[in-house]
């Protein structure tokens, strides 16, 4: 009997490690994870605790930090247009939807400058955001721009 379970087990996690090889992921994807990663790395050396949710939800952590429990969705891009880079927003199926009001904070990730934008979703008006890196006063989301204060506040 042990030994018939251990093999049901052995064949189940088996399945589970060589799933994903069959699919490679997007380069999209590939920017989204380490967008996520670069994440964990700041909160974690700022003394912050990311949680990553058991189950879909529309944010990626809930960030214990000083401001108390924060649930944050992190976008990154390498979209540089017109010396801006364009980030969306959206969230769900669609991209054309603002991401919900339950989330606290978006943290957007500049990944060829390796910057940091951390905005307060209440101030969040448009689908498709337009952040200056080199030029932050042509953008109205300037004072967020590597400021990580709102996990202080």
């Amino acid at each position: 009997m042990d030994e018939i379970q251990y093999d049901s087990y052995t064949t189940l996690a088996y399945l589970y490690d060589t799933q994903d090889l069959t699919m490679p992921s997007s380069k999209q994807q590939r920017i989204g994870a380490i967008g996520e990663a670069r994440f964990i790395t700041e909160c974690l050396e700022r003394n912050f605790e990311p949680h990553t949710p058991t189950t879909p939800m529309p944010w990626d952590f809930i960030v214990h930090c000083p401001a108390g429990d924060l649930k944050v969705q992190v976008k990154s891009t390498t979209c540089k247009v017109d010396k801006c880079y364009n980030v969306n927003t959206g969230s769900g199926r669609t991209t054309k939807e603002h991401i919900p009001d339950i989330v606290d904070v978006v943290a957007i990730y500049l990944a060829p400058i390796n910057e940091w934008w951390m905005i307060p979703q209440s101030v969040i008006t448009a689908v498709t955001l337009r952040l200056y890196s080199e030029n932050p006063s042509k953008s109205k989301y300037k004072k967020y721009q590597n400021n990580w204060s709102i996990y202080y506040e």
